[in-house]
């Protein structure tokens, strides 16, 4: 099923069972979780959908930051007809993903960060970012969201990830700047409010925010761990989806 409501999110769905939420970074969109969707949608109720400024969802006002992070997700949810989920982000939907998690805890089982620091002023994911942006182009994070490893073996694989990434608008800087700023950031000591097991999921050599800029936030929640996926960049539910999958199948218990 696919769909885009009078909200102006679009997002799709399929399967049955627990829900599985999935919140893409900035490179995606909701078609970014294909190999996800295949993979779970026989044992769950599967959701992905287009953060609004990505895919076929709406603009992301400034104004409208960072209400909307948590209050898009619950929406998406309701309309695709999910009490609760887990909640797997990517990269800069890990803004949303923390912030359901705060704000609505009712509706997050558990949560998957996987490359982000999810909002959170963890100074070594901040300056990792910042070194980061040196290496970018024009394109932002996207330019850095697969290894060059993965790149040069599976070009053709490389390339559909940029067909699916050109569907986005360009991104709106001042939304960047926005979800970076100090009224938006989270202090570290927030993430003590999240009760539900946590996985973050590292790719060993990531560019943006490898496992050195991620580890220390362990310690924060009350329950979480952290597992590092050998020989991959930004993106290793990308470049390895049944190591990545594997990995949240056991997680998923």
């Amino acid at each position: 099923m696919s769909v885009a409501g009078g909200d102006g999110l679009h997002f799709v769905a399929e399967g049955e069972g627990p829900g599985l939420l999935f919140i893409h970074g900035a490179g995606g969109n909701a078609a970014v979780w294909w190999q996800q969707a295949g993979a779970f949608a026989p044992s769950h109720r599967v959701v992905a959908y287009d953060l609004a400024g990505f895919g076929r969802s709406g603009p992301l006002p400034v104004e409208a930051v960072p209400q909307r992070l948590a209050a898009d997700a619950a929406a998406v949810l309701d309309r695709a007809g999910v009490e609760r989920a887990t909640v797997v982000c990517q990269s800069l939907g890990g803004w949303s993903g923390v912030r359901l998690a705060l704000e609505r805890p009712e509706r997050v089982e558990r949560l998957v960060m996987c490359a982000t620091p999810g909002g959170v002023v963890h100074m070594p994911a901040v300056q990792s970012y910042i070194e980061s942006t040196r290496r970018m182009d024009e394109r932002g994070p996207v330019s850095l969201a697969l290894s060059a490893a993965f790149a040069a073996a599976m070009p053709s694989k490389a390339n559909l990830y940029q067909s699916l990434s050109a569907a986005n608008a360009p991104l709106d800087r001042a939304v960047v700047a926005k979800l970076f700023s100090p009224e938006v950031m989270l202090p570290p000591e927030r993430l003590a409010q999240i009760a539900c097991p946590v996985l973050i999921i590292a790719g060993e050599e990531d560019p943006i925010w490898p496992p050195a800029a991620l580890e220390g936030m362990v310690a924060h929640f009350p329950s979480a761990r952290m597992e590092v996926i050998p020989g991959t960049g930004h993106s290793a539910y990308f470049e390895v989806p049944e190591r990545f999958n594997a990995v949240l199948r056991a997680f998923l218990g």
